[in-house]
Order: C-alpha cells, then structure tokens, then sequence
C-alpha cells in the first residue's frame, strides 16, 4: 500500500490550501482575509522560476531542493537538484497530464494532472471560508527570498489542539514564499520555502512537458474516478467501509476509485478545512503479501501520520497529520 502514496516532499510542493478569517490589521491597512484571498487568487496565475527548499521533519528528516517552474494551472515543472537519492528526478505537468522522470529507474511515469488536484483544495478553501470553519491570523511581516512578505497563521476555527499552517505571503505578487505545517504539540513537521525567486512574464510551454529520452521506459498511472461517496460505493465492486467518529470539525470532500494491482482500492478524503485525513482501503487479495503477514499479527503503524490494520477481509490504511490518538479513535470506529 506504501507504494500508493507521493513522496511527501512531492507532495508539499504542489499542494495548496486553506482561507479564513482574520484577527490583526497591519498599519498599511492589509488584513489576514485579505491575504489568504490574494493568496489564493495568485495561485492560479503567477508566473515565476524559483529555487525551493523542503525539509521533512517527521519520521526520517530529509531535506531536498528543486528548480520550480509555475504558470499558474497551466503548468509547473520541479527538477530535482538535491539529496542524490532524487537528484535529476524531473516532474512536469501541463493542466493535462503529469509526468515524472525518474532516470535511476530508467521509467517515465504519466498520468492525469495534478494541477487540477490543486484547484480542488482550493475550491474547498474557498468553501470553508464562506462557512466559517477556519481561523486566519496576521501575525506580521518578515523577508522571504530577499522580498517583503505577510505572516499568516491558519488553524480550524473549534476548540482543541489541532495542526496549523503558516505561511508567508509575497506582500506584492501575493504567491506563497514559505509554508510551515505545525502539529498540535507546537513542531514544525515540514516546511517548504523559497531562497530565490523571478517573476516572469511567461514560459516557454514545453517546459512543463517530458519526451522520454532514450533508454526510458513509460508507464500509464492509473486513472482516479473521483465521486461522491454513494456512487464509489456502488461500483467499488467490494464493501466499503466508512468511520462513525471523525475528529471535530472534520468531514468528508470527496472519494475516488483507483485501480491497483489488477483490482481496485478506495480512497475517502475527509478534511477540517486545515488538515486532512485519507481513508485508503482494499481488498485482502491485491496488497503485498509482506505486508499482509505484518498485519495478521496486529494493527501496524509504517510511519509518523499513517496506520494500518485489517478488519472483515478488508485492509485499510490512514494518513493524516492528527495526532495518533485521533487517527487510532478514526479507525477503530470504521465499519
């Protein structure tokens, strides 16, 4: 199951997130509402070449740095530069398709965008500000990449210690200099940020597409069909299985039908409007079988943010940056 999940240092880059409310006004009359709705505006149409650090500090600490290209949601391009273990990894994506080059693998792997993965997080930023559910606050200024840029603080807006999100906001072109996800103990579990950046006019389009160089062998991603939660359920072609306790706040966006290993997992995504949470799930018959035999012995947790375990024939997998306790309630309330 561990082989469905993007490299988490992947992930950050191309995530986008969250709106709110606003509790500090800074003297020049910009406001933490403000910010976040620039913010998010900004992500679907700056244009600009960037050198990007991102630190993972859960788990195994890894740090890597990249190359990014973005032209809003028409494109963006990362290219691997460090630690050796990704350097010349390449990803590009278009709006139609992504792909990733991976040369010590000698493969190419293309799928469906990730760009409108992005444009989903923020239709449901946008839904959860209209709603209330989240919490902004302008903290005040620093210097990102040698440019000015607000501080912002976002949180759910209900009581109890839930993980956080910082970011600092470009204060002239509104894109996202540095973010930070802060767990409910006050630690820092990644942050991303950028040490140089060029705001351009445009992009030559063929940046954000890959010819496999010779050599290259190209493998098709499987397809999500992503529907409402009724619909997957009836076509999952196995029982899926939903949680009766969700952590405050939280519920679900959305889910998706992926196809693995000739068969089929399950995928529902449930969110508080800051932090997710992703119920994965499948049949016995299509997992590893190493890591069957780990979960025949017991509930397994692979790593900081994921645990797994087995009930009805059915192998069900969370990820989530909650607290543990949360995720252990989550799961053992899943029927």
């Amino acid at each position: 199951m561990k082989r469905l999940f993007f490299p988490i240092t992947k992930v950050l880059i191309i995530a986008c997130l969250i709106c709110g409310s606003n509790a500090l006004s800074l003297a020049d009359g910009v406001d933490g509402r403000t910010v976040l709705k620039n913010m998010l505006e900004a992500e679907g149409k700056a244009v600009f070449a960037a050198h990007q650090v991102t630190t993972l500090a859960r788990g195994p600490a890894m740090t890597s740095e990249q190359t990014v290209y973005r032209a809003g949601f028409k494109g963006m391009r990362i290219e691997y530069l460090e630690p050796p273990a990704l350097k010349g990894e390449v990803i590009a994506d278009d709006g139609h398709v992504y792909a990733h080059l991976i040369p010590r693998e000698k493969v190419l792997r293309v799928g469906p965008s990730r760009l409108k993965m992005l444009q989903t997080r923020m239709n449901e930023a946008h839904t959860g500000f209209k709603q209330g559910a989240l919490d902004v606050s302008l903290l005040g200024k620093d210097r990102i990449a040698s440019r000015d840029a607000y501080v912002i603080q976002v949180k759910p807006n209900h009581p109890g210690k839930h993980p956080i999100r910082k970011f600092w906001v470009d204060s002239a072109k509104w894109v996202k200099l540095r973010t930070e996800d802060v767990g409910p103990d006050g630690t820092v579990l990644s942050m991303s940020y950028y040490t140089k950046i060029s705001f351009v006019d445009r992009i030559d389009p063929d940046k954000f597409h890959i010819e496999p160089p010779r050599g290259i062998r190209v493998v098709k991603q499987p397809e999500w069909k992503t529907a409402p939660i009724s619909e997957i359920k009836k076509i999952a072609g196995f029982e899926v299985l939903e949680p009766t306790y969700l952590p405050k706040g939280f519920k679900a966006v959305g889910a998706s039908l992926i196809p693995f290993r000739r068969n089929r997992m399950v995928v529902i995504r449930y969110s508080d409007g800051v932090s997710s949470l992703s119920l994965f799930q499948a049949p016995g018959r299509v997992l590893d079988p190493k890591f069957l035999a780990r979960l025949h012995e017991g509930p397994v947790k692979p790593g900081q943010g994921m645990y797994s375990w087995k009930t009805d024939g059915v192998n069900l997998t969370i990820v989530s940056q909650i607290s543990m306790d949360e995720i252990r309630k989550v799961a053992a309330s899943v029927k």
